[in-house]
């Protein structure tokens, strides 16, 4: 059996109603992302069998996990895609280590390769066209400061209520 697997950072209780508050501003045009699925992916693995699975979860064991800190300050719209995000500069030489550490997987494994370099970001809203005038303008956005403590495996389920994340394994950032 294949799963949809990512790699990713969970969002604490507090950080999750915060972006909730950001959301509500958004246009009722865009799709929102539900609470319960904002994270902040690392690495997208893509359809992944049981096998793989097993030999990714050995090397994610094996490979340098540091902790990191960053700060997601800037509202933006990816065209591509057409999401709606929260975007940060890499300050902490950390996060792009283990970004980097993540990405070896891929070309290690044969996995999906994204061409795009690694910017973190959470995705806020999906079917979104443009960013909203208003949204550039008159909403503060608050600094959101991640500073995780755990790397996470995530499945990506489609149900019929809709796509719910579910974490499979967790491992300590050291």
């Amino acid at each position: 059996m294949t799963k949809r697997l990512f790699l990713g950072i969970a969002l604490d209780k507090q950080q999750t109603q915060q972006l909730s508050k950001l959301q509500a501003n958004f246009d009722s045009a865009v799709r929102l992302v539900p609470a319960a699925n904002l994270h902040m992916t690392l690495l997208f693995l893509g359809l992944i069998d049981d096998k793989t699975q097993q030999q990714l979860e050995e090397q994610i064991s094996l490979m340098d996990k540091p902790k990191f800190n960053l700060s997601l300050d800037k509202l933006d719209h990816w065209a591509k895609p057409k999401i709606l995000c929260l975007t940060g500069q890499i300050d902490d030489p950390a996060l792009l280590k283990l970004a980097k550490n993540c990405s070896a997987l891929s070309t290690q494994f044969k996995l999906y390769k994204d061409e795009n370099p690694f910017t973190p970001h959470i995705t806020l809203a999906r079917k979104a066209k443009y960013l909203p005038e208003n949204m550039s303008t008159s909403v503060d956005i608050q600094p959101l400061l991640l500073t995780p403590k755990t790397l996470h495996l995530f499945h990506s389920q489609s149900t019929i209520e809709g796509v719910k994340y579910q974490i499979l394994r967790s491992w300590n950032l050291e």
